[in-house]
């Protein structure tokens, strides 16, 4: 992610994610195409984008993210309203222990709710860290 090495940080991200690069115009995790229905913790309605690094992973089911891959999780209220967005954005040395995800947790409107090595998002992921800490499908071949 250009310009984002220096110092990582959610502000930053939200920045890049919404203005620079809209994560709205990504592709989403192929066959989580849409809103759908999650079977993990949150439980909650979802939408999925991810990146063009992260899609190269998944369809080539390479194993592990590359730095730089990006994976922004929209999260819908019953009503079908953006509650939340989680993301996970992959930073060479960031959190060599839980392969550099660095973790967002944002408002709808942006607002950074947590940030960083979340103990609360790596407690759940290490279950699949395997599959680099991601639930929503094998990257594995």
């Amino acid at each position: 992610m250009p310009g984002i090495n220096e110092k990582i940080n959610a502000q930053r991200l939200w920045e890049y994610m919404t203005k620079e690069n809209p994560y709205k115009c990504y592709p989403a995790w192929p066959g989580k195409e849409g809103i759908y229905e999650s079977t993990m913790p949150p439980g909650d309605i979802l939408r999925l984008y991810i990146n063009d690094l992260a899609l190269d992973t998944v369809v080539n089911k390479k194993r592990i993210f590359p730095n730089g891959s990006l994976l922004i999780k929209e999260i819908y209220t019953e009503e079908n309203k953006l509650s939340l967005l989680t993301v996970m954005y992959k930073e060479k040395g960031f959190n060599p222990q839980g392969n550099d995800w660095y973790w967002v947790k944002y408002g709808h409107d942006g607002e950074v709710k947590l940030e960083g090595r979340v103990g609360l998002c790596i407690e759940c992921h290490v279950g699949v860290a395997d599959n680099d800490y991601v639930f929503t499908g094998s990257i594995k071949k």
